[in-house]
């Protein structure tokens, strides 16, 4: 049987290997130096990473909203019980946005450029790792609240939404 917490959690761990690899290019990207060929060098990797992010990540985000987060709400009683989670939302996908717009942009990246990418990447990162610690907070009290039949469902709601986008 599908369970919340297998689909989950393996969303989760895919999306983590982009967090983390969001991470490791920022820190290739070398706030101090001058040269900005450094930074040209990693573009390509990072057009992949964004890329997945906004194949991925943004998918999951829409499925997360129209199955997860309203069973939450009726859970709980409370239509603003995901209120945190959406904004959180919005800023992530307002992140990814500007990093693509960056790294889609032309070729030639200053110093401010590299800086600006930098700092987007690294609040991108640290939001997105938070983001999904906080949505696994959530499934044991799905779990514990949802009968198995309504349980099932939404992890194949989950499942079926994410994977129509991944």
């Amino acid at each position: 049987m599908l369970t919340l917490s297998h689909v989950s959690h393996e969303h989760h761990e895919l999306l983590r290997t982009y967090v983390q690899r969001l991470y490791e290019l920022a820190n290739c990207l070398c706030p101090d130096c001058l040269d900005t060929s450094g930074c040209l060098a990693e573009m390509t990797e990072l057009r992949e990473v964004e890329r997945g992010l906004r194949e991925m990540l943004i998918p999951h985000m829409n499925a997360v909203e129209a199955a997860v987060y309203p069973s939450l709400e009726r859970i709980m009683n409370d239509r603003e019980a995901s209120a945190p989670m959406r904004q959180e939302h919005e800023e992530i996908r307002r992140l990814v946005e500007r990093i693509g717009r960056i790294v889609d942009g032309d070729a030639s990246v200053d110093r401010a450029t590299v800086l600006a990418l930098r700092r987007l990447m690294l609040r991108l990162h640290v939001l997105l790792k938070t983001h999904l610690d906080e949505e696994e907070l959530y499934l044991p009290i799905l779990e514990d609240r949802l009968t198995s039949e309504a349980e099932a469902a939404l992890a194949r709601a989950l499942d079926h939404l994410a994977a129509t986008r991944l």
